[in-house]
């Protein structure tokens, strides 16, 4: 299995010794990962123990957001035994959550154990330590907590409520549903040295992801979303809701950018474009231009609103400005060649990248999502599906080639922010100030010879930058290729090259004279082959 753990032996290190230092109310930065209890453990344990008659309430439903932040598994649900406590309204007991859990297999789970959850406040809820019992790597059995319930332990009920619920740690329980703030909650090892804590439910946030208790028999507001797709007009975007029974109306709304609560307050107020639906049905979106967009739905009971539930997608439908080439063949040399071995385990790998050109700039090209699904070494809970990621390529002058920065990252994050693959020709241009001549006397360009893009060794740079400030060397030993579809390079000729018989066409697909060529780009078919050249 492909984690953190084992994939960033340095970084991990440089992470333990950077983050446990930091304190709880950057828990939800990019780049935390440890809980630092410290504060808490400064007063006695006072921790309330509840008692009296347990009845049992039914099947409910367990989402799981703790195993995920250590395997690469996705936030799956499943029924789970529930009760209540008849001597303290509001306290709920599930029993061994974790036996029936899809990854369970032989584990030595006690179905007599149980967690439970306090939610006498719903402002307020808070569970404390539990051991799963679920061993799934043979390091020992998984343990879950809240902080607020750790803050509970530690300084008794009132106390430790009141220092949670100020640093916005605490769970909330409406209909029967309870959820808890991204990276509020706790998971380790049972034998992790110095009780340390990794945050967990850092899914939290969307459609269907982050830790959730259902209890049972809560009312029926559960909601999908699912994109059907633009109209053959390329101009209405569909999309199917699915409406639970029991909501009165679902105001539903598509609108560009990631969910924020702007828009969602907008929905509420009705000042942003929506429609309100009471079954389940399609609804059809107008559809302008490619971008990222945000699919809500709000459902209402006794009319009043409910939690919001959304989907953030980006959609490449038009495809303006850029053609679709097939697939080129990309040989990763960013994690698999680095100067440093900041990452163990990654061998260089071959694989399929689907790219594209640039319609008015020929030669500009753009792989889309390079470490995305395809990529040999993908793991699930550590890439953002929501968006394309687009590794931009200017090739436009073959004997200069520069890969752009990535600035929003790659789509990988190992709990350390974002990880930006570009090249050192790009830094040298766009920062330093160099020329083109210089790049190259440098020895920092990378080339365009037939369909295949290739780097000097260290010519190439990857960076952590959530997590350190400098960039790393990659392509060390030259490793790197992108391999274009047949007939799409760019064959770099002069003149005197373009005196040799062939038949050449302009980008419009116009014939002209070899002896009209002025500088510029042009399609050269010869011998059986097309390729594109530059004349300079």
């Amino acid at each position: 299995m492909f984690t953190l753990k084992k994939l960033m032996t340095m970084a991990a290190v440089l992470l333990c010794q950077v983050a446990i230092a930091q304190p709880l109310a950057q828990r939800q930065m990019e780049g935390a990962k440890y809980f630092d209890g410290s504060a808490a453990a400064q007063a006695p344990a006072q921790a309330e123990l509840t008692e009296g008659e347990w009845v049992s309430m039914g099947k409910g439903r367990w989402r799981d957001d703790f195993v995920t932040r250590i395997f690469n598994v996705e936030c799956l649900e499943w029924d789970v035994e529930v009760l209540k406590n008849e001597a303290y309204p509001g306290v709920y007991r599930v029993k061994a959550p974790y036996l029936d859990y899809a990854y369970t297999s032989q584990q030595e789970i006690d179905p007599e154990s149980y967690v439970d959850f306090h939610a006498e406040d719903p402002l307020r809820v808070y569970f404390t330590a539990y051991n799963t019992g679920l061993d799934l790597d043979g390091n020992g059995a998984l343990c879950i907590n809240s902080i607020a319930g750790y803050k509970v332990t530690e300084l008794g009920v009132e106390t430790g409520l009141v220092a949670a619920a100020n640093e916005g740690a605490c769970g909330e329980m409406q209909d029967g549903e309870i959820l808890f703030p991204q990276a509020s909650l706790l998971v380790k090892y049972e034998d992790s040295p110095n009780d340390q804590w990794m945050y967990a439910n850092l899914n939290f946030g969307g459609y269907k992801t982050g830790f959730r208790l259902l209890l049972p028999n809560a009312p029926d507001l559960e909601l999908n979303i699912d994109l059907v797709g633009v109209n053959d007009a390329k101009d209405k975007m569909t999309v199917h809701f699915g409406v639970g029974k029991d909501c009165e109306k679902v105001r539903v709304a598509m609108l560009p950018g990631k969910a924020n609560n702007d828009d969602w307050k907008a929905l509420l107020e009705g000042t942003a474009p929506y429609q309100d639906i009471t079954a389940s049905q399609d609804v059809a979106f107008d559809y302008e231009a490619d971008g990222v967009y945000t699919f809500y739905a709000i459902p209402y009971l006794n009319g009043t609103n409910r939690r919001v539930t959304w989907l953030t997608k980006e959609l490449t439908y038009l495809n303006l400005g850029w053609r679709k080439l097939g697939q080129c063949q990309y040989t990763e040399a960013f994690l698999a060649d680095m100067e440093q071995e900041v990452v163990s385990g990654v061998e260089p790998v071959t694989y399929a990248v689907d790219i594209e050109e640039s319609t008015e700039n020929p030669g500009y090209y753009r792989l889309i999502d390079p470490y995305g699904e395809t990529y040999p070494y993908y793991t699930k809970n550590d890439y953002d599906n929501t968006r394309h990621y687009y590794m931009e390529v200017d090739a436009t002058d073959p004997e200069c080639v520069s890969i752009k920065e990535m600035t929003d990252g790659c789509g990988w994050n190992f709990g350390i922010g974002k990880m930006v693959p570009w090249s050192r020709a790009d830094r040298g241009l766009r920062d330093q100030g160099m020329t083109k001549e210089e790049v190259k006397e440098k020895g920092l360009a990378g080339k365009l010879e037939g369909d295949v893009i290739t780097f000097p060794n260290d010519a190439l740079l990857i960076t952590f930058p959530d997590f350190y400030p400098f960039p790393y060397w990659a392509n060390s030993t030259g490793k790197f290729r992108i391999v274009l579809p047949e007939g799409t390079g760019i064959d770099s000729v002069t003149s005197d090259d373009a005196e040799a018989p062939a038949e050449i066409y302009d980008l419009n697909g116009r014939r002209v004279q070899p002896q009209t060529l002025t500088p510029g780009i042009y399609v050269k078919k010869q011998g059986g082959r097309a390729v594109k050249m530059m004349v300079k």
